[in-house]
């Protein structure tokens, strides 16, 4: 596709391209900032808008805004560009500014999996190796010691940016704590992480311990995915079925134990029970126990 189509607001390409030049031989980068943001709206994800927007950021780092627009700037191209990782040395640097040495490292992984093989960036992988080197041994003691006496929402916020595969150290960490006994609350962040990024998944869950290939885990998820959906959708506006139905997912993720149709009556059964504060047998029993077991984990 001509690149003048691809981009059609406001102007085109060359308009574009002619406009950041002028602005960058005239040292006023900043002056076109709010223009590129823009564009950005109207073509989430396009890697040059990105790449000039993270510019004109970083010259301005230590201003109060910036790692908020940052946020903004990565979390968008994250979840909008068809291939993130042509970014991940931006993203990866974003990180190290949020002092999060293994989002970093496994976004520059990420980049240098999609380089040509005859180009390698060496800059890139001088800085994983010296992340793995500087950051990695006092990163992986603190992990350590918040998985083992930090609260469930120290936890959760530290789990939520490991990674596999990216460290033989970490990953020893990791795989120990899923065969360990803890709250499903916590562990289902570490199982999900597994489940994307290793060949084979193994993990104990209420006494059972299991032990897939990613493509029948996989399989397991989305199909939990599915039921998960659809009972959000069954119970929109309805908060206290919704944390019903949602607490009863995760305590048995990856697994799907009743279909969407048998849920949803044990649902509103047990959210009936709730109210009224009478017991509930069967199914209905279950997700109230699910319910208590989980919000009491969030608590701890």
């Amino acid at each position: 596709m001509d690149q003048n189509q691809q981009y059609p607001f406001p102007g085109n390409w060359t308009r574009l391209q002619k406009m950041v030049k002028e602005a960058d031989m005239a040292g006023e980068r900043q002056r076109i900032e709010p223009i590129l943001w823009e564009w950005y709206e109207q073509l989430s994800g396009d890697v040059y808008l990105f790449m000039e927007i993270f510019q004109c950021l970083m010259e301005r780092p230590d201003e109060p805004e910036t790692l908020e627009r940052l946020e903004e700037l990565v979390t968008t191209q994250m979840e909008t560009s068809e291939r993130p990782e042509t970014c991940g040395l931006q993203i990866a640097q974003y990180y190290i500014m949020r002092d999060q040495p293994f989002e970093a490292s496994h976004w520059i992984e990420k980049y240098l999996s999609v380089q040509d093989g005859d180009n390698v960036n060496t800059q890139a992988y001088q800085v994983l190796q010296v992340l793995k080197l500087t950051e990695f041994p006092a990163a992986i003691a603190k992990l350590k010691r918040t998985l083992h006496q930090g609260s469930t929402a120290e936890q959760i916020e530290m789990l939520a940016h490991v990674h596999f595969n990216i460290d033989d150290v970490l990953d020893n960490v990791l795989k120990a704590y899923l065969l360990e006994d803890r709250p499903k609350v916590i562990k289902v962040m570490v199982l999900e992480r597994a489940i994307a990024e290793l060949e084979t998944i193994e993990w104990t869950d209420r006494g059972e311990r299991y032990v897939y290939d990613r493509t029948e885990a996989s399989t397991f998820a989305r199909e939990w995915g599915f039921t998960y959906g659809d009972l959000q959708k069954r119970f929109y506006g309805d908060e206290i079925a919704t944390q019903l139905s949602t607490n009863y997912c995760y305590v048995h993720y990856p697994f799907v134990p009743h279909l969407a149709d048998e849920l949803e009556p044990a649902i509103v059964e047990a959210k009936r029970a709730m109210l009224n504060a009478m017991e509930a047998n069967g199914l209905a029993g279950e997700i109230l126990e699910a319910d208590a077991s989980f919000t009491r984990s969030l608590l701890d």
